[in-house]
């Protein structure tokens, strides 16, 4: 059995409600025209469970920080779990229901990641690449706990600006392409199943304000690699308007 190095208070669940990367059948592809060795840019988290980058400042792509919820945001951790948060790395793996107090966060599929069973470089990592206007962060055929890959994971947060956008607002974009596993084996999961699955969303970190994807905590979560809120298998896009998430349209 494994602690957390870094817990999330619980509360009462809130209702509201170029070149590509192989991917599953019925899931979208990544993005991944990004450079570095596997296509998804030159920074990596090194293999591990449970750890997060450094601050990361992302003024590169967004000059004028994020608004988010009630705050305004200009760098990010990167969990390897499955999230990115914005006022300190989080290590907990196993999620707690949305809202929950302490941290903002916005998280395509926060479970139990273990990444120190890749074998090569690319196979079974944690990226993220900054330029203007967009920040990519890649989950890339990522295993579970303890070190297992029988089973794998690939999805991406893509956060998108831009001059058509208001002011103040941006775009969240999770990309799912591959959607075997929901649970790490310390989250009492067996076969990467079971026991506590991953969450999907966004929480603002004042025990108030949450919006939670279909399927969260439960087995229907992997279903987000072949359903989509703009009629796009894999994809679930947001508009981020006055720091919340509203859906976002569909693309021509």
């Amino acid at each position: 059995m494994k602690r957390s190095r870094t817990m999330l208070a619980p509360i009462a669940l809130a209702a509201l409600a170029g070149q590509v990367a192989p991917r599953t059948a019925s899931a979208v592809d990544l993005i991944a025209d990004l450079g570095g060795p596997a296509g998804f840019g030159t920074s990596f988290l090194a293999e591990n469970d449970d750890s997060s980058s450094t601050e990361i400042d992302i003024s590169r792509g967004f000059p004028g920080g994020l608004r988010y919820f009630a705050g305004t945001y200009r760098s990010i951790f990167v969990n390897n779990n499955g999230n990115i948060t914005f006022r300190g790395a989080v290590g907990q793996f196993t999620p707690t229901p949305f809202p929950i107090a302490d941290q903002p966060m916005i998280a395509p599929f926060w479970a139990d990641v273990d990444t120190r069973g890749g074998g090569r470089p690319g196979r079974n990592g944690v990226w993220w690449d900054i330029r203007p206007g967009q920040v990519v962060i890649t989950w890339h055929n990522v295993g579970y706990f303890g070190s297992h890959v029988d089973r794998l994971n690939s999805f991406q947060i893509v956060l998108r600006g831009g001059t058509e956008m208001d002011e103040g607002q941006f775009e969240v974009e999770f990309r799912y392409a591959r959607c075997e596993w929901t649970t790490g084996d310390a989250s009492g999961g067996s076969n990467g199943r079971g026991g506590t699955p991953a969450q999907a969303g966004f929480d603002a970190g004042n025990r108030r304000d949450s919006r939670v994807l279909p399927g969260s905590r439960t087995a229907g979560v992997l279903r987000l690699c072949r359903t989509s809120n703009v009629g796009e298998p894999g994809i679930w896009r947001f508009l981020i308007t006055n720091g919340r998430p509203m859906r976002s349209p569909q693309r021509e």
